[in-house]
Parts: C-alpha cells; sequence; structure tokens
C-alpha cells in the first residue's frame, strides 16, 4: 500500500486489514482477525463463516468496480476468494486483475498447488527469488519483489550481548492464544532444565499486549518466573535479540527475523494432533524453517511434535549455548539471507513499484 501510494498517489483502499493498513488509507474495512484460524479442525469449524465472508467482499469489490485486486497471504481463503470473485467479473462483463501477494509456498508443501493459484489469480507478488519458476511455466505473470523484513535497518548493525556475560535466552512462543497453549509449556519446563546446567541463566519473552496476560499466567506457575522477563512494549523483539545469547523460537516468520539479525538458536512446534498429522503428509519438513529453506543448510536445527520435549529442548539449547562458533556462523547466515533478500534493490517499495507497474501502467511519480 505504502509503495502504491508512493508511486502513483494517494489511492482509495477497501478490504481487510489492521491497524498498520488502515494507517495507509485502507476504508470500508474488516479486521484481519476475522480470518486467524489455527489448525486444520479449526479451520473446517470456521469454513463457513468464512464462506459469507468472502461473499460479501466480493459484492464489494463488484460494486467498487477497483483498478485492481490485491489479496495478501491467507492462502486458503485468498484463492477461493479470488476464483469466485473472477466467476462474478466474468457474469458481469467486467474485469479487474486480481493480483495475490505474497506465492504460496509450493516448494515448501503441496506443489500441486501452484495449479489452483494459476486459475485463480492473473499476477504474483513473489518474496523470494526463487519462487517466480513455480509459476511462470503455468502462464502467471510474476514478480520477485524482495522481503519486506530484509530491509529493516535493524538488521545492518545489530547489537550484541558480551559473550562472558551470563547467558539469556529469547523464548518466542509464537503470536497466537492456541500457540501459547501448546508450545509455551515444553519451553518454560525445557529453561528449568537448563538452570540446572547454567544456574545464572535468564530469558525474555518478547511479545503482544494482546496475548502478554496468556504468557504472564504460564510464567507465573514455574519455578523460574523470577528469571523470566515479559516485554509487550513496542521494539520488544529487537530489544531481545540484543541481550540475547540464542533463541527457542516457534516456527513461522519470526524464525526469518532473528535468523536475519543474526542470532543462533533453536526452532520447535507442537500442533493439535490431527493438524500434526495431516501436516506430516503434506509438507516437507526440511522447508519448514524458512532460513533453512532459503539457504539450504541447518540454520536452526527444528523439533517437531513429540521431538519437542522439554528435555529435547533443553538438550537442544544447550548445545547452541555451549557452542563457541554459533554467534559467527550465525552472523554470517544473516548476511548471506539479507543479499538475498534485497535482490539488489534499495527499498522494498522500489520492487513493488516496479512490479505493479505492469498492472496500474508507469508510476506518476
Amino acid at each position: 500500500m505504502k509503495a502504491v501510494n508512493g508511486g502513483w498517489g494517494p489511492q482509495e483502499w477497501i478490504g481487510v486489514g489492521g491497524p498498520a493498513m488502515r494507517a495507509e488509507g485502507l476504508g470500508d474495512t474488516t479486521d484481519m482477525e476475522a480470518l486467524t484460524v489455527f489448525g486444520f479442525s479449526a479451520a473446517l469449524a470456521a469454513y463457513p463463516r468464512l464462506s459469507r465472508l468472502a461473499d460479501r467482499l466480493v459484492d464489494n469489490v463488484i460494486a467498487a468496480r477497483p483498478k485492481a485486486v490485491i489479496t495478501v497471504d491467507v492462502k486458503g481463503f485468498s484463492l477461493r476468494f479470488a476464483a469466485r470473485l473472477k466467476r462474478r467479473m466474468k457474469s458481469a462483463g467486467w474485469h479487474a486483475p486480481v493480483i495475490h501477494c505474497v506465492a504460496p509456498t509450493v516448494w515448501a508443501w503441496g506443489a500441486w498447488r501452484r495449479h489452483r493459484v494459476a486459475k485463480s489469480v492473473d499476477g504474483l507478488l513473489c518474496l523470494f527469488p526463487f519462487e517466480p519458476e513455480w509459476f511462470e511455466p503455468l502462464g502467471v505473470k510474476t514478480a520477485f519483489i524482495g522481503h519486506p523484513e530484509a530491509f529493516n535497518p535493524a538488521y545492518d548493525a545489530p547489537r550484541r550481548p558480551d559473550p562472558a556475560s551470563a547467558p539469556r535466552i529469547v523464548m518466542l512462543p509464537g503470536s497466537r492464544r492456541s500457540e501459547i497453549r501448546h508450545i509455551l509449556p515444553p519451553m518454560l519446563a525445557g529453561f528449568e532444565m537448563l538452570r540446572d546446567i547454567f544456574p545464572e541463566i535468564t530469558a525474555t519473552i518478547p511479545t503482544l499486549p494482546r496475548i502478554a496476560d496468556s504468557i504472564e499466567a504460564s510464567c507465573a506457575a514455574t519455578a523460574s518466573a523470577e528469571a523470566i522477563s515479559i516485554d509487550q512494549d513496542e521494539g520488544a523483539l529487537f530489544r531481545a535479540l540484543g541481550s540475547g545469547h540464542a533463541v527457542l523460537a516457534a516456527s513461522g516468520t519470526v524464525t526469518l527475523q532473528t535468523a536475519l539479525y543474526g542470532a543462533p538458536g533453536v526452532a520447535c512446534y507442537i500442533a493439535p494432533a490431527l493438524s500434526a498429522a495431516i501436516g506430516r503428509r503434506l509438507v516437507s519438513m526440511d522447508r519448514v524453517i524458512l532460513p533453512n529453506a532459503l539457504l539450504g543448510r541447518e540454520v536452526y536445527p527444528f523439533l517437531f511434535q513429540e521431538r519437542a520435549s522439554a528435555p529435547a529442548l533443553a538438550g537442544a539449547m544447550r548445545q547452541v549455548l555451549s557452542d563457541a562458533e554459533a554467534g559467527r556462523r550465525a552472523a554470517n547466515d544473516a548476511e548471506d539471507l539479507r543479499k538475498m533478500l534485497r535482490g539488489g534493490a534499495g527499498s522494498f517499495e522500489a520492487g513493488v513499484v516496479e512490479a505493479m507497474a505492469d498492472w496500474l501502467g508507469p508510476p506518476s511519480r
């Protein structure tokens, strides 16, 4: 949104979003929390509600007749919405390009999904340089725009803790309450075990205000509560990374952030049993952790489901904290990731403007 507003002047935006999008001019909105679903069983239960939402959004687009329709992430919902919208546009004798941002990670799971993507959208904006080759043979116009996170100046000069100081870890149990319920307890139990090895160890949990109460309640119930600090203020993640010797992180975008910062550590995930069983059949586990998949090497060891027990987490973190070369390797990984994900562009907005010119015409600014 910022790139389009900067390249073609302020636009009128409608759709689904949160505070940051509203700050860029999004009006007539549905809050993006309506799309938050955790696990396959929850997705099935939410289908009727999400189907009604998709129909309402299609009606809004048909009435507004915009220059372009941009769907963002939430792959299952976005592609169903896009397919419905294209059918309605065809029956109305009118068409606007449907552009999806960002390309679904078919290279990690479900390569067959790319055919559905090709039928549902007119264009794809890709965050990773190798993604266009997955879709271009299917006739989808694609563009590598770089990854916005890689342009964050916080990664250019990261702060580092004193290697000789008492070890401090950063725990990142996820951003959903359901993730906190499944993932934080074994993390906390693993931290208890680490205290037997490193008596002076402390931990920080940077989080969001909306889930801080759940985290505080879980921590208060442990014997190590006094050794754990919770930071829910703005900038919490980078403040924690600057003073942490290693991270223990739930898989997700945050592992890319911690790798870009150059923080060594361990990744893990625990899902509801049904979701885990289905995930094992669909997902390439060696590609779940983004920095591992991007660099083709193990940046973070990944412990999934029953392997993410408290003793296993404690053992993996002990290895990282005892490895004198872990910080150097992490710094090298961070440099390689930044170079790859910036793609030679000076800013993320520049890459977006270049890509969107295919649909919006030459920028006016």
